[in-house]
């Protein structure tokens, strides 16, 4: 077997590989702001989503032995409760604001997430004072 054979066999094996680890992961989640994913939950039942919207302030409990935040979600027009189980995301303990973006899906009328990715404007504000000095 020639080098350019080789070339195109192990190509078209990681090629098969890709497009089978894509169809079966189940990993491509679609955004949805909270109020759609409500609107919508009944068609979204057993599908892995991403639902954006802002912590409610006050609601967030961690709870350390089990690796579990739940906490209230809120896109200004519908709310829903969290259980995020995981690693404990960077929250400070005086916000005001905290963008989430959740990766999971629901349970009932619970949202169930695996994965969460938070966004506080105050801690870029400080970053942006900090580089505008210089």
């Amino acid at each position: 077997m020639n080098k350019k054979h080789r070339f195109v066999l192990g190509f078209s094996i990681v090629a098969v590989l890709l497009i089978y680890l894509a169809l079966t992961s189940g990993v491509v989640a679609n955004n949805y702001e909270i109020s759609q994913a409500v609107a919508a939950k009944q068609n979204l039942t057993d599908k892995v989503i991403n639902v954006n919207g802002s912590l409610v302030v006050g609601t967030d409990k961690w709870d350390p032995l089990n690796r579990t935040l739940t906490f209230k979600m809120t896109d200004g027009i519908s709310t829903i409760d969290v259980i995020y189980t995981g690693d404990k995301p960077n929250i400070p303990p005086d916000y005001t604001y905290v963008q989430v973006v959740a990766t999971g899906q629901f349970d009932n009328n619970v949202f169930r997430s695996y994965k969460m990715l938070t966004k506080c404007p105050s801690e870029y504000e400080g970053a942006e004072k900090v580089s505008n000095k210089s």
